[in-house]
């Protein structure tokens, strides 16, 4: 089992091409890797990724060209995060030119890169695919630059005088990487490769999903209460998958774990999720939307993000956790079902 995980979160980390992207519902897809070694990406100009957060066409464009550069250089998707946090914390995402007074130094660029510094002359550094490149370039040096945390990474490569200012950003940089608009907006041109494909749970002849009351008892999971068939099939295929056993039905006053509609998959025994264990998670939230509309899964948490049908990933705002790892969901991953 722990072979099956551990290749379900190489697929995750490890970008052998390019990118395809599993149909999810909401119009998003979820980044999944690709083995096709022959897939020919190229970096196109006119690049833009989904609608996230607040970020306007330029800053959307810009996330979009660093994540295609990554592609082209064999960068694993952990390497995309990092770097569009980076650029966030340096520019905004905005590819700045000479600011006179207000100039850091002679910083430039989408990565605030200096000439001074040897990372290239001013021409070059304001060309977002060569700074990207040289980012890419500069981290891939950095002993345990997947595993270690972001901040630490960035700091790294960029040698900041804020050396923890890049940790805010990785949420949204998250959800940049992982929520991509429909086929097409990156120019993939590679089959889609999926982190593992679940069995599809039943439908009714229209496709819709059956109701189904809570029958299955006790839950398998817990020894109390029940589950919905629906959500037996999940507990079912991700075990199947190599995932750790949930914890799924519990008496509460809100959300599907009293309706038996809602699975918790540690990936601690309790506090916060970090190197192998937040790759695994990662995996986790990974496979859960590449393969939610066959499962019929309604929402994902995971480590302050939340995955809808409607708006991909976006931010998690913890309306009934308290303000610890298990409210956070920093150290599991909560699958609700329809």
């Amino acid at each position: 089992m722990r072979l099956r995980t551990a290749a379900v979160i190489a697929a995750v980390l490890t970008v052998l091409c390019c990118v395809g992207t599993g149909v999810i519902g909401g119009g998003y897809r979820m980044l999944t890797s690709s083995a096709s070694a022959g897939c020919d990406v190229s970096v196109d100009p006119d690049l833009s990724s989904p609608k996230v957060g607040d970020l306007n066409d330029e800053q959307r464009h810009n996330a979009a060209m660093i994540i295609a550069v990554g592609r082209q250089k064999k960068v694993p998707a952990r390497g995309w995060v990092i770097a569009i946090a980076t650029a966030l914390q340096e520019s905004n995402l905005h590819n700045l030119g000479d600011l006179g007074a207000n100039n850091d130094h002679d910083s430039l660029g989408l990565f605030q890169q200096r000439p001074s510094a040897g990372w290239g002359t001013p021409a070059q550094i304001l060309d977002p695919v060569y700074a990207a490149g040289k980012f890419y370039d500069k981290l891939i040096t950095i002993a345990d630059w997947a595993t270690i945390p972001l901040t630490e990474a960035a700091q790294a490569v960029q040698i900041s005088a804020y050396p923890d200012a890049y940790a805010k950003h990785e949420p949204l940089a998250t959800a940049l990487v992982n929520a991509q608009g429909p086929s097409g907006d990156l120019g993939l041109g590679c089959a889609d490769m999926a982190l593992g494909t679940a069995e599809p749970a039943p439908r009714n002849p229209d496709g819709t999903w059956p109701e189904e009351s809570c029958s299955i008892v006790p839950d398998p999971t817990t020894g109390a209460g029940c589950l919905t068939p629906r959500t037996l099939h999940l507990v079912q295929q991700a075990t199947a998958a190599g995932f750790p056993k949930p914890g799924c039905y519990r008496v509460d006053d809100h959300g599907e774990h009293p309706k038996g509609r809602a699975c918790d998959f540690m990936m601690t025994s309790g506090g916060e999720a970090s190197g192998a264990q937040k790759a695994r998670g990662d995996a986790m939230a990974a496979w859960a939307v590449s393969n939610a509309d066959r499962l019929g899964i309604k929402y994902v948490i995971w480590f302050r993000m939340i995955w809808t049908q409607t708006q991909g990933w976006h931010a998690y705002n913890n309306p009934f956790g308290g303000n610890d790892p298990s409210g956070w969901h920093t150290n599991h991953v909560h699958i609700s079902m329809y």
